[in-house]
């Protein structure tokens, strides 16, 4: 849900309807919330002046919404997680002047800054490419302009100092000079201060002189920052880590599926999502007015909001509280209620983490909720007291508090805060008391959203547009088929079933095993394009098979483990796969609808192989705690185990090993979009390309056909090294020869007690590993040296191995006892 909010908010990808849309809204949401500057309220008739304060506050909470919207996913921005990505995008460029944007229109501000909402229209600069260039222009060549800048304002400063000495009469103060001098310099000369002296004349020329030539610098620098700036651009959609991003947005908008009832059953997740959400605010609604109406001590409107939190998510709550504040605001017409949204924050962030569902309540979670629900709220409404109303309780039940504290002799701060934190307590306690019980009534119901969010609509037919369920949830045990308790007898190993599937640039490998870890059967077939339109649907001709040789149904299926190239941000999200087009929701959709009852794990390729040849293979034999595996396929990889930890990175990009540079002289370019990769030389199809080079060099461009049928895929050019050919033996020597660099690179940064080598060219490494060896002893440092390069015992099934082991680990750690005991590679 937040990875789809994102994508909206942010740059608009080409062909995304809804994010286009989205940018043009709140750019034109934020040209309309400037309107209202450009009448006086003298000169407004009252029907003007509430249509312009409508305007003011409904737009200012459109805004507000995309800045907390903004705030929802900075983590996955920046792809940094933890609370300090949140901590820290409040103090960002553009959330600061946001902030100030909003500001003026909440009453906090007085009247004299009402221009800072003149701010909002630098939103332009998310959505405008060149305006982002432009400002890209003074960030990257700040340094010289203000160096521009410093020289005209000394020359300003000295010229006018000059004047002001010599021409006492014609200045009154030193300002009318630096006026002047200003004019004079920028060439503007408005005409009312001049000198009348011949050397003050004489000054004026040389300022109009050195005014064009300080003048003119900056604007020959913008220029060539703004040059260079495009050049940048141009090769940054190339770069390395974007290949992603210049991609065009490749699912399915909510206008393609014709009804509201198609797109209903499509995506259940997000109709249960919008149907809660909609439902904690009306429930919020109807307890403020239910209070109001009753004149009780209590409010109440934070019920919903706090249910949203359990039901839903905290983010989902924040959504809920903020939709509660902008009815009430646009009710009293005053968008200071905004303020006021902090009190729902709060209570979603506290609820979603303190009370979250199947959260155990103690002593010690009452403890902190109370702190922030209570205590803090407090604070905040006290603040808020005296900076609006000075210091005037608003309804009657505070005021009766306020007057019994006053009366006790309680200074009158603290009377206020007594006064509140009495108010909040009772509120506080009310609250809690219908938000336990709704959600003990509602999770596990047929209304709980989580019935919602584990539905698994099918696969959508070939050309159909985007799968047509979002990933469900994790299954509970039941669904895994986990005993329901630690007392529960076990569950024949043998009759459950685990399948790993990796997948490669060329080929896919599926294996099955058992539950209680025997391989059982495998099957090898052509990697297939599956992309949001069906596509997925193919997968089945090739996978069912497998099954019924092994006569395993689809209910047996209790874990898959999806291995798949590239870098896997996380289970929504794919990055660095040039060689296939893969969206993982539709391979993720096609699994769960094939394996109604498996848990799906995600992870890449090269993390799957080093994670099964630990498991099984030659680093298991080993007992080696220190791993780095390449895979030497259609592209090049690297999986690594560090101290028994598999290491991928904060990305998920770690072991991108294909991608080491090792030819900068390269001219030809490798599908990540730079030139000299790895990947160009040891991998399947850069052996191929260099055979197929070699044998074209030799015999002359004519023979490019020839050299097709001589060499179509690596077996022919190993087979044909065996056989002593030049050409094929040249692309060898070339493979053995980077390889074997780039492995001395690798050990600068990862030292491990051994190489492995995997993927489908590990199977005939006798040919080159002795030359790769002697290549890496030449290139690594002396420490190093002795490292020993070793082929997998696995060969290619290594992948297959590793993506079975990680879902053998997710039903390990979710349904014990469902599946036989792995060793523990963290």
């Amino acid at each position: 849900m937040r990875e789809r909010i994102f994508q909206i908010v942010q740059h608009a990808r080409p062909g995304d309807k809804v994010s286009h849309g989205y940018d043009i809204f709140i750019v034109a949401v934020a040209f309309l919330s400037i309107v209202p500057l450009m009448f006086r309220p003298q000169d407004m008739t009252p029907d003007v002046a509430a249509a312009m304060n409508m305007i003011d506050v409904v737009t200012v909470y459109i805004l507000f919404l995309d800045y907390i919207l903004r705030w929802m996913t900075h983590d996955i921005k920046t792809g940094k997680k933890g609370w300090r990505a949140f901590a820290r995008y409040p103090f960002t460029p553009f959330a600061i002047i946001d902030l100030l944007a909003i500001l003026p229109s909440l009453g906090v501000l007085p009247e004299t800054f009402k221009f800072l909402r003149v701010l909002r229209v630098t939103k332009m600069f998310r959505y405008s490419k060149n305006l982002t260039i432009v400002a890209n222009v003074f960030r990257a060549q700040r340094n010289t302009l203000l160096s521009v800048l410093a020289v005209a304002l000394m020359y300003i400063f000295v010229s006018g100092l000059v004047m002001f000495v010599n021409e006492p009469d014609t200045f009154d103060n030193f300002f009318d000079a630096l006026y002047w001098a200003t004019t004079a310099l920028t060439t503007v000369g408005y005409g009312d201060v001049y000198p009348v002296t011949d050397l003050g004349k004489f000054i004026s020329m040389a300022s109009s002189l050195f005014g064009i030539a300080i003048i003119a610098l900056p604007a020959g620098i913008i220029t060539g920052g703004f040059l260079e700036q495009i050049r940048q651009r141009d090769e940054d959609g190339e770069a390395y880590f974007r290949t992603s991003e210049r991609k065009p947005f490749k699912g399915r908008t909510p206008f393609s599926y014709g009804s509201v009832r198609a797109y209903a059953k499509a995506h259940p997740k997000v109709v249960a999502y919008g149907v809660t959400m909609l439902a904690c605010v009306l429930l919020n609604e109807a307890l403020y007015f239910a209070a109001q109406a009753l004149g009780t001590p209590v409010w109440l409107d934070t019920t919903g909001t706090a249910l949203a939190a359990i039901l839903l998510e905290p983010a989902a709550a924040l959504i809920v509280g903020f939709a509660n504040n902008l009815i009430l605001a646009v009710q009293f017409g005053n968008a200071g209620n905004l303020l006021y949204y902090g009190l729902s924050a709060i209570t979603a962030l506290v609820y979603g983490i303190v009370f979250a569902r199947g959260t155990r309540i103690t002593l010690r979670s009452l403890g902190w909720a109370a702190l922030f629900l209570v205590v803090g709220e407090s604070l905040i409404s006290t603040a808020l007291s005296f900076s609006l109303a000075g210091g005037q309780l608003t309804t009657a039940t505070e005021q009766l508090y306020g007057d019994v504290l006053a009366g006790w002799g309680v200074p009158g701060v603290l009377a206020v805060f007594g006064a509140l934190l009495v108010d909040k307590l009772i509120d506080t306690a009310a609250v809690f008391v219908l938000v336990m019980g709704a959600s003990r009534l509602v999770v596990g119901s047929r209304l709980d959203p989580a019935r919602w969010f584990a539905r698994r609509a099918a696969p959508a037919v070939a050309g159909a547009g985007e799968p047509v369920s979002e990933p469900a949830a994790t299954p509970d045990a039941s669904a895994t088929g986990a005993p329901a308790t630690p007392d529960a007898p076990v569950p024949d190993l043998a009759s459950r079933y685990v399948l790993g599937i990796d997948v490669g640039g060329t080929h896919t490998k599926v294996g099955a095993f058992t539950a209680a870890g025997e391989h059982v059967v495998s099957r090898v077939f052509d990697s297939q394009r599956v992309l949001a339109d069906g596509s997925h649907a193919q997968l089945s001709r090739e996978i069912v098979p497998l099954l019924q040789q092994a006569g395993i149904g689809g209910r047996a299926v209790i874990g898959v483990g999806l291995a798949v190239p590239g870098a896997v941000a996380s289970e929504e999200s794919l990055k660095l796969c040039p060689h296939l087009d893969l969206d993982l929701r539709s391979y993720k959709a096609f699994l769960l609808d094939v394996f109604p009852k498996a848990r799906v794990a995600v992870l890449n390729d090269a993390d799957a192989a080093v994670l099964g040849d630990r498991w099984r293979g030659t680093s298991h034999d080993r007992q080696d705690e220190n791993v780095a595996f390449v895979t030497l396929g259609t592209g090049v990889g690297a999986g690594i185990i560090a101290r028994g930890r598999l290491f991928s990175g904060v990305h998920g990009a770690a072991g991108e090993f294909g991608h080491l540079c090792v030819n900068p002289d390269e001219e030809a370019r490798c599908s990540c979009g730079k030139a000299g990769c790895l990947e160009q030389y040891a991998s399947a199809s850069g052996l191929v390309h260099h055979a197929r080079a070699a044998f074209v060099a030799e015999r002359g461009e004519a023979a490019a056909d020839e050299a097709l049928a001589a060499f179509p895929d690596a077996r022919a050019v190993l087979d044909a090294a065996v056989q002593r050919d030049p050409a094929a033996r040249d692309a060898l020597e070339r493979f053995s020869d980077a390889l074997g660099f780039g492995l001395a690179q690798m050990a600068c940064l990862v030292d491990p007690d051994v190489f492995v080598l995997g993927g489908g060219l590990s199977e005939r490494a006798d040919l080159y590993l002795d030359a790769v060896r002697s290549r890496y002893r030449a290139c690594a440092l002396s420490v190093c040296r002795d490292t020993p390069i070793v082929a997998s015992s696995l060969g290619n099934e290594c992948g297959v191995y590793g993506a079975a082991y990680r879902a053998f680990q997710e039903l390990a750690k979710s349904a014990p006892g469902c599946v036989a005991e792995v060793d523990a590679i963290r």
